[in-house]
């Protein structure tokens, strides 16, 4: 066992007795059913009789003391989720969060301090670099130099897999008196995330990030209605994700309906009109809104590669399909040439009403604000009728996880578990309600089943690959490869990086082994 991981263990122990003892007191406000008249009322877990969330504490109070956030942003400035933004844009971030949100992130820090005496700062960190770059190697250092400056850090998926594996994050399932399994935090991402009973990064309505870096589809209604495609289908998008019925064979077959030379050039781009509007993270998300994964747990509860298979062969067949189609498909990643940002071009496609569909992450609607026609967001489709519901990537490259550096020890750990469960329920009842504002609000036709859609099939389901986030062998590239590969190659091209995929699998899957309870 590494140095650094037996240290980490030894003061976890050392804290687990205090913290039992402590996790016995509650919040004032109990979460037990209460007596009304004379007779007991059902209350929640979580909630109290007025159907607030509740969060269960130590007990203890912190009057004087802060629980930090280390954010990491590759502007200068950015947009806090954490706390209120009013010095953030003054320093020169652009505002996107509509005034209901700051005023949520206001709300909850309050809350913190009100039950904990806790102030709630954040260090925001700027990295140019996403993925492995300066915030890593900056959480790193902090561990080594056991900083307290920082309490939770907030690192972009993939370093969250890599501080993971170096032992640098504490297991939330360790942790007395986390409520990791409270609905503040998202149920299908942790069982995503969680092996041999281990979880060291999350996510929930504490960060407004991951929500904002949720797949999802957004479509013109005023051109589905254009092509009388309710008919045709037997309901609107709306209904037909409601009915179980959204499928790919729907989604695609309304998708080449849609495919005009505008500029008479004989060849349909991002200039036309043309059905669908993506790019290669389209791969990503169909893959996986199909239930299909990259890797999932084994009978021992490691992961193990279930990338191919009889069900992913045909998903991956249609799919190859669909984006090699001619003449209805555009990926704004064969436009590169044209200009730095070629999703820009794609995304006016849509705007300017040439696009049935366009699919990207939830946060795009603020982009989309300048739009004119009707438009609406719904999940990415099923494979067929068949599946067991929807399911909605949280891609790994924009969004962030929380997670707690073994540099936090002692009196330190137990303020900062307390002040996630605070902030969790805290958010539950402001941001999490609110959040669908965000998007209505860039809405120039208000869209009420759009917030059900966000609310009921599309958050509540986002989750992600842990092949995807840990890239075993280059799996997770080979998806988005596989738009240009033949129809039919899945099977070859998946062989030709299995075995460099299970070894660093084995890797991984040791590392679980090792950190066992």
């Amino acid at each position: 066992m590494k140095p650094k991981k037996l240290i980490a263990l030894l003061l976890l122990f050392c804290l687990a007795g205090s913290l039992l003892l402590a996790s016995c007191e509650t919040d004032d406000e109990s979460s037990a059913p209460e007596s009304v008249s004379g007779e007991t009322s059902w209350v929640s877990e979580y909630q109290n009789q007025n159907g607030d969330y509740v969060a269960t504490t130590s007990g203890k109070r912190y009057d004087g003391e802060t629980i930090t956030f280390l954010t990491c942003g590759e502007e200068p400035f950015y947009e806090s989720e954490i706390v209120p933004n009013i010095e953030t844009y003054e320093n020169g971030a652009e505002q996107t969060y509509p005034q209901i949100i700051n005023d949520d992130l206001k709300l909850r820090a309050d809350d913190l301090e009100d039950k904990l005496g806790l102030k709630l700062e954040e260090i925001q960190y700027h990295s140019p670099v996403r993925k492995n770059g300066e915030m890593l190697q900056y959480i790193v250092q902090g561990n080594l130099s056991s900083t307290e400056d920082y309490q939770v850090v907030v690192p972009c998926l993939y370093d969250g897999a890599t501080l993971a594996l170096d032992g640098h994050l504490y297991n939330l399932l360790d942790l007395e008196g986390l409520q990791i399994n409270a609905p503040w935090w998202n149920k299908d991402f942790n069982d995503s995330m969680t092996y041999a009973d281990q979880l060291y990064f999350t996510i929930g309505d504490i960060g407004l990030v991951n929500k904002s870096c949720t797949q999802a589809l957004f479509f013109n209604y005023d051109v589905w209605k254009k092509y009388d495609l309710t008919e045709e289908y037997g309901g609107n998008p709306y209904e037909l994700v409601r009915n179980g019925k959204w499928t790919v064979d729907v989604v695609f077959e309304a998708a080449k309906l849609l495919s005009n030379d505008l500029n008479s050039d004989n060849k349909i781009d991002y200039s036309d009109e043309f059905g669908w509007s993506g790019q290669l993270d389209d791969m990503w998300s169909i893959f996986f809104g199909s239930g299909e994964k990259i890797a999932s747990a084994d009978a021992d509860g490691y992961p193990m590669i279930t990338m191919y298979n009889e069900r992913s062969a045909n998903v991956m067949e249609k799919l190859q399909d669909f984006v090699q189609g001619n003449g209805y498909y555009v990926s704004a990643n064969d436009y590169f040439g044209v200009t730095k940002y070629p999703v820009e071009l794609t995304r006016e496609a849509f705007t300017t009403g040439r696009t049935l569909f366009f699919n990207d992450a939830v946060g795009t609607v603020a982009k989309l604000g300048v739009m004119e026609q009707h438009f609406g967001v719904v999940p990415e489709p099923k494979f067929d009728e068949s599946q067991d519901g929807y399911h909605s990537l949280v891609n790994p490259w924009g969004a962030s996880c929380f997670a707690i550096p073994v540099c936090v020890v002692g009196e330190k750990l137990q303020m900062t578990v307390d002040a996630l469960n605070v902030l969790g329920a805290s958010s539950k009842n402001t941001i999490a309600k609110d959040y669908q504002e965000t998007v209505l609000s860039y809405m120039k036709t208000r869209d009420d089943e759009s917030a059900e859609m966000i609310n009921e099939y599309i958050l509540p389901t986002r989750a992600c690959d842990i092949g995807m986030v840990y890239q075993w062998g280059g799996l997770d590239i080979l998806l988005q490869d596989m738009a240009k590969q033949p129809v039919g190659s899945f099977a070859s091209n998946f062989e030709a990086k299995k075995t460099a995929a299970e070894t660093a699998l084995s890797e991984t899957v040791d590392f679980y082994k090792e950190n066992e309870k």
